[in-house]
């Protein structure tokens, strides 16, 4: 029985280590900066926008529409991928306006992040609302780019995560500690044959 206590120990000790790097694990990637930068006014429109993340984002459902006031949107083919950057390309022509770049990408962790990146070209006004001060939810999901993160509903996940790791690595350490116990009755038993 004493010999059984170190290995209790040690899979007590695995539990709590597996738990500790679960918690940090439900924290996503943000966006670090973009061109146009947020509230940037431009003299002319761009060519593409791009996206720069705080670490690569996944090949998988990326998204990018520039919208004016009207709802049009001006990028010209889907988003491309290049580690933590996302680049799209837009359509000539866009007037001087308001514009929002509406973006969501699946985060190096498996969760989708989003969020709106306002700009303005030449003389045009920048869409109401979208300016993070004017938008009450850009508050503590809100990254310094003025992006307001839709991490609300993921962020809700973390304790359950964690949670759930803990149960596994407890459903782990009994059944390693029921395995230890049958393989020693097992060898006393043949040992008692003998």
């Amino acid at each position: 029985m004493p010999r059984t206590r170190p290995l209790v120990a040690g899979l007590t000790g695995a539990v709590v280590a597996l738990l500790a790097t679960a918690a940090p694990a439900s924290a996503h990637d943000k966006l670090v900066s973009s061109d146009p930068a947020s509230d940037q006014v431009l003299d002319r429109a761009p060519d593409t926008v791009s996206l720069m993340f705080s670490a690569d984002v996944l090949d998988m459902g990326a998204a990018v529409v520039v919208s004016d006031g009207d709802g049009t949107d001006w990028v010209s083919a889907a988003p491309t991928i290049d580690g933590p950057t996302v680049t799209a390309v837009l359509d000539e022509g866009m007037p001087e306006a308001g514009y929002e770049i509406r973006w969501r990408v699946v985060s190096s962790d498996g969760h989708p992040i989003s969020g709106v990146v306002p700009f303005s070209v030449g003389d045009g006004e920048p869409l109401a609302g979208s300016s993070p001060a004017a938008d009450p939810s850009a508050g503590p999901g809100s990254d310094a780019q003025g992006s307001t993160q839709d991490q609300v509903a993921q962020d809700g996940e973390g304790p359950w995560r964690v949670v759930l790791v803990g149960a596994g690595g407890a459903a782990v350490a009994v059944a390693l500690l029921a395995l230890v116990q049958f393989l020693r009755r097992r060898g006393h038993a043949a040992g008692a044959d003998a």
